[in-house]
């Protein structure tokens, strides 16, 4: 295995250098942190976490928190906060809590302080619908360990955010079904104590207004971002008599939902109705047609959720880590889902 040393003649500097620059100390100049990083990827050196955290009493841990083991929104920001920790020398912990929302307080706060007492980490990741979680917020605030929140949210003094606007997104997504000549556009939301149910209606409702066009109520389903309740949805909305021609699911999987009750009722797809979703997840890609939607840089918020967790363990004050609300960029996928409405 290769030696601290290996990196220090690699890159010209001494081995304190090489530890400053590993350790992430400040007052480095960037050519030179750049250079050193560099030697280490060459020599192929990775730090040692647990003699890092003897000498300096930090763990190098990450903990990301989720609900679910099967979304692949949150595998995209779990591997995005991999590859960080990788970059940086640190390790990244997951716990899995499906069964919080019913939980007691008192219950959440001993199961937190389980948690922290046990990985003792630099930093923790929540992702939707942690991330929003109003009790989960005041029970954090018990503990001094940095949160990074992944999504949007609305809670006082959150300090490290990361997220795409929402809001904007579904805006633009919704606009550009109604310069394909939809006027009868379905809306199907996701879960309630979620805020990216009502950011993505809100822009959804923003593109009509700003169109001319009336919301109508018969034409928003209930779902809860999964696919039995895009299915759900689908059939309701394709059995009205005058259906919509253009379907805006909250997320991709209740997209692909909609998507097979279409294809049930023998339905063309873009032919006879559009349908669109968010995120850009695997799914979309493969399902068919393929899907129209919003890609969030899912890879780039682990990694951003990651990265300002480390630099804040690194520094006195979290809030030095960076600028914490600022949006990363969104795309919106044009794929074979949508199409021209077609006149009768």
């Amino acid at each position: 295995m290769a030696r601290m040393i290996d990196v220090a003649e690699k890159a010209g500097v001494s081995i304190k250098t090489v530890s400053r620059v590993l350790n992430n100390e400040p007052h480095v100049k960037d050519d030179l942190r750049a250079r050193v990083r560099a030697a280490a990827e060459d020599v192929g050196y990775v730090p040692s976490s647990p003699a890092r955290a003897l000498r300096s009493r930090r763990s190098y841990a990450i903990h990301m928190v989720s609900h679910s083991h099967r979304s692949a929104y949150v595998n995209a920001i779990q591997f995005g906060a991999v590859q960080t920790c990788q970059e940086r020398g640190y390790q990244l912990m997951v716990s899995l809590m499906e069964d919080l929302r019913d939980m007691p307080e008192v219950d959440l706060v001993k199961r937190f302080e389980r948690l922290v007492e046990a990985s003792k980490p630099d930093g923790l990741i929540l992702v939707p619908p942690l991330s929003n979680d109003e009790r989960l917020y005041h029970v954090l605030e018990r503990f001094d360990v940095p949160v990074a929140r992944v999504g949007p949210n609305n809670l006082p003094d959150a300090r490290i955010i990361v997220k795409i606007n929402e809001r904007a997104a579904a805006h633009e997504l919704t606009a550009h079904l109604i310069a394909l000549g939809h006027s009868r556009i379905a809306f199907v939301r996701g879960k309630e104590d979620q805020n990216a149910t009502h950011e993505r209606f809100a822009g959804y409702k923003d593109a009509l207004d700003q169109s001319g066009l009336v919301l109508d109520e018969a034409l928003v389903r209930p779902g809860d971002f999964g696919f039995s309740t895009g299915l759900k949805a689908g059939d309701a909305l394709f059995a009205l008599t005058d259906r919509p021609t253009a379907v805006f699911a909250a997320n991709d999987d209740m997209a692909a939902g909609v998507l097979m009750a279409a294809h049930r009722m023998r339905l063309d797809v873009p032919g006879d109705v559009s349908v669109v979703g968010f995120d850009d997840s695997e799914i979309a890609e493969k399902m068919w047609p393929a899907l129209t939607t919003v890609r969030q840089p899912l890879l780039a918020m682990g990694n951003e959720a990651t990265r300002q967790l480390i630099d804040a363990a690194t520094q006195s004050d979290p809030a030095l880590s960076g600028p914490p609300n600022e949006y990363l960029d969104y795309e919106i996928i044009h794929r074979d889902s949508t199409g021209p409405v077609r006149r009768s």
